[in-house]
């Protein structure tokens, strides 16, 4: 007996079970697997191939696939840069590791070809009320989650570590080395392993867990977790965000900014002074060495075309980076790949706007910190990229055969 593969579409049950793993294994608990040699294998990334080839089966039993246009031309913008960037790696070399080089390629042509033509679809079927009612929770619980560990690694100097769970096999008891430090004071990482990675997917997220939340309460210990990061990329990414939501209202911008402003100096006076090597807020906030980041810049020489370094990783400030290794030609690849469900959400001024806000914060904070090729990230990006265009009664859809 045949397997029905479009009951899975077609089955409301199914696709909450199925989206609701996927929220297990990519938002509560992002970490956990296993390594192989030194390649990380998630729970959250093997079971984004399960999708895949269950989507093939699908797409094959239908003998279409119904996706959109714009994500189909979001796809498109993808491929240039990864044909440059194919072809820059044959002709000049590569200078990284094998496990930064299958990262590259998991997150620059696996994740858009599953999230923009595969998981559309599916997405475009999904209930929207339990969908982001899902988020919300995960979003609530995982920063809760990274309060109470940020508590005990703090009273205790030890991190709960579940091996293959809540943290890589292979990366146990390597914490403290993921560059979660911040003086002698650590991070909140949560299940994420590493401050900056949980900010940044988490800021992704935030506006649907914000309009969703009703809970003060609930909205203070999420943002208060967001800024014991104590990553100067997450807070400018949340002010970021809170310009984007309230552009049109700006006594209550100026509302939020206050409030925000005098929690962050409550809580870094006190931090500052009795655990960093900083001895004020403001020599954190003002740091001239930018967190590390400064030798990033001052290896900048001049303007180049296809770039004057040997490809090695995408660092920090993700822009320069590109530009330093793959030159002005792999940077107008690159923001064309990445900004191009922006450009079409903006001129066709239709689209989800709170997706949309959250694809724009990630853009941003890549100005900073955008841990691309670190795992889940790219996955959150691509998630709301491709949910900027799907809408309750969505009808526009063309058939792809």
């Amino acid at each position: 007996m045949r397997f029905n593969f479009k009951l899975i579409l077609s089955n409301k049950k199914i696709r909450e079970y199925l989206f609701f793993i996927g929220l297990l294994f990519l938002v509560y608990l992002p970490k956990g697997g296993f390594k192989i040699i030194g390649i990380p294998f998630t729970w959250g990334y093997l079971y984004l191939g399960f999708l895949f080839v269950l989507s093939v089966f699908i797409l094959f039993e239908k003998r279409a696939f119904l996706i959109q246009t714009k994500h189909f031309i979001c796809y498109l913008a993808t491929l240039p840069f990864v044909v440059y960037f194919s072809l820059n790696i044959f002709f000049r070399g590569y200078d990284g590791s094998l496990g930064n080089l299958v990262a590259f390629y998991v997150s620059f042509v696996f994740l858009p070809l599953l999230f923009y033509l595969f998981l559309s679809p599916f997405f475009k079927k999904m209930d929207f009320v339990y969908l982001e009612k899902r988020i919300a929770q995960a979003v609530f619980l995982v920063s809760l989650y990274g309060i109470i560990l940020f508590a005990f690694k703090q009273l205790t100097g030890h991190y709960i570590e579940i091996p293959y769970v809540t943290v890589n096999a292979g990366d146990l008891g390597t914490l403290e080395g993921k560059y979660n430090m911040r003086g002698s004071l650590y991070k909140l990482i949560s299940t994420y392993n590493n401050g900056n990675i949980f900010g940044v997917c988490i800021l992704m997220l935030f506006p649907i867990f914000h309009k969703k939340n009703i809970s003060k309460i609930k909205l203070g210990i999420v943002i208060l977790a967001l800024i014991l990061t104590l990553s100067r990329t997450v807070w400018l990414g949340l002010l970021f965000y809170f310009i984007l939501i309230y552009k049109d209202s700006i006594f209550r911008l100026i509302k939020i900014y206050a409030l925000l402003g005098l929690i962050l100096i409550l809580i870094g006076a006190f931090l500052m002074n009795r655990y960093f090597q900083y001895g004020s807020l403001s020599g954190f906030i003002l740091d001239s060495n930018l967190g590390g980041r400064i030798h990033q810049i001052r290896q900048l020489s001049g303007l180049s075309f296809f770039g004057n370094q040997t490809f090695k990783f995408i660092e920090e400030i993700v822009y320069l980076s590109i530009f330093k290794q793959l030159g002005l030609i792999g940077l107008i690849l690159f923001c064309f790949s990445f900004f191009m469900p922006v450009y079409i959400a903006i001129t066709t001024k239709k689209n989800n706007y709170l997706y949309l806000v959250g694809c724009m914060v990630y853009l941003f904070v890549c100005c900073s910190d955008g841990c691309m090729l670190y795992i889940p990230t790219l996955v959150f990006f691509y998630f709301v990229s491709t949910m900027i265009f799907i809408f309750k009664n969505n009808t526009q859809e063309q058939n792809i055969a």
